[in-house]
């Protein structure tokens, strides 16, 4: 025990990391046995894609709304927002067994979305009002811990759970974590930005800074690749079984092969670009196999090629922009972000709705979400270089112009 310890953190950031693992448990949750319940529904894809789609779209809208919230009150109001909705979610999800109905699937994908927007804009501003800037490196390796622990023991847990009880009973069990959630936000501080977001918050003011147009193409081109790899990884995978035990398994398997995944990228010194390639080249080979196989270890092959390709792919990628969207003040980072959300949210629903029109994997709109996201592929690292390049120019002619 003498090797291990904890990060010197404040009481106020481990509240923060409570809450943030407590919904982190809830979205793995479900990411995987949610939408196995709306699989289990009937016309399984459109079910799927349906409630994804309606999340998508209301995790904007919280996002915003969020946001603007912030600027009025505090973190603490909006996280608890995050949970009481997660709390919702749960709710009807335990008490109404009309899981075929669309106004169900929308209504509960709505509920979910609006949680994570909540969540997400409380989370992101908790870094720039709460956290020292001298801790950020403790901070983000906490986070990173928790995050491999909730990749590998939530499946498994919460696997047995729904395999013991049921849907129904184990969205109600859920609830129990949405307490601790509440219990934690609760005792956030009353902490808002100093200054208004929304003080010319207008697209044209924001991108003035170097590099951050070419970033929100950069943002469109990996919301396209992402949502693909997400949904239909999800979507293959129930292709091969829809047994709980056999998806939790699955699960478990897939977790630990992104955790050697992500131990290899840090591991390995290869360029950000390189790491693109050999993302992409993971994800066409899981496409090529996709459309070939449907079953059989190959078919579980093609699931982790997928997800091991899209860590690669999105984390490369993220690096390499992290300095242009770094670069200015709390008050414009917060405004990009929330700017940044537009292509995200425009290019999942490019592929959401595309994908209530898909009826097996391999058919003609498949096809065609397939060529959009390899046609993303190709533009992702060429639109990261270009954003990169700008601001390096921007940097060094700044340097000039005050020397």
């Amino acid at each position: 025990m003498r090797y291990f310890r904890l990060p010197s953190l404040s009481r106020d950031v481990w509240r923060v990391i409570a809450v943030n693992a407590a919904m982190t448990s809830l979205f793995a949750f479900v990411s995987i046995f949610v939408n196995l319940y709306w699989w289990n529904q009937g016309t399984p894809i459109f079910q799927v894609s349906l409630f994804n789609l309606a999340s998508t779209l209301a995790l904007f809208g919280a996002y915003w709304i969020g946001t603007y919230v912030l600027s009025q009150r505090d973190i603490r109001t909006v996280m608890v927002l995050s949970t009481v909705g997660a709390g919702m979610t749960f709710v009807i999800l335990a008490l109404s067994g009309a899981g075929g109905r669309l106004v169900y699937t929308v209504a509960v994908g709505g509920l979910f979305g609006a949680t994570q927007g909540f969540f997400w804009a409380a989370n992101n501003a908790s870094m720039y009002t709460v956290l020292p800037a001298d801790q950020y490196a403790d901070y983000f390796s906490a986070l990173t811990v928790i995050g491999q622990a909730v990749s590998v023991v939530v499946p498994v847990v919460t696997g047995a759970a729904v395999a013991a009880w049921g849907f129904h009973r184990s969205f109600l069990a859920m609830l129990l974590v949405v307490a601790a959630a509440f219990g934690f936000a609760i005792q956030l501080p009353h902490q808002g930005f100093d200054e208004a977001v929304f003080r010319r918050w207008h697209v044209r003011e924001v991108v003035r800074k170097p590099g951050t147009a070419w970033v929100l193409l950069v943002v469109f081109f990996a919301g396209l690749i992402n949502q693909f790899v997400t949904l239909f990884s999800l979507v293959y995978l129930f292709t091969i079984s829809t047994r709980v035990t056999v998806v939790t398994a699955l699960n478990l398997a897939s977790a630990l092969v992104l955790l050697a995944a992500l131990t290899t990228y840090r591991r390995l010194r290869l360029t950000q670009d390189a790491w693109i390639v050999l993302g992409s080249f993971s994800l066409a080979i899981a496409f090529g196999l996709a459309l070939a196989i449907r079953q059989g270890l190959w078919a579980i092959a093609v699931v982790f090629l997928l997800r091991v390709g899209g860590l690669w792919v999105s984390g490369a990628s993220g690096r390499q922009r992290y300095r242009v969207v770094m670069q200015g003040d709390v008050a414009w980072r917060t405004r990009f972000g929330l700017w940044m959300e537009v292509p995200f949210v425009v290019s999942r629903t490019v592929v959401l709705t595309g994908s209530l029109w898909v009826r097996h994997l391999g058919d003609p709109v498949f096809l065609i979400l397939m060529g959009v996201t390899m046609v993303a592929l190709g533009g992702l690292p060429w639109a990261t270089r270009r954003a990169v390049r700008a601001y390096d120019e921007g940097i060094e002619w700044s340097s000039k112009a005050t020397s």
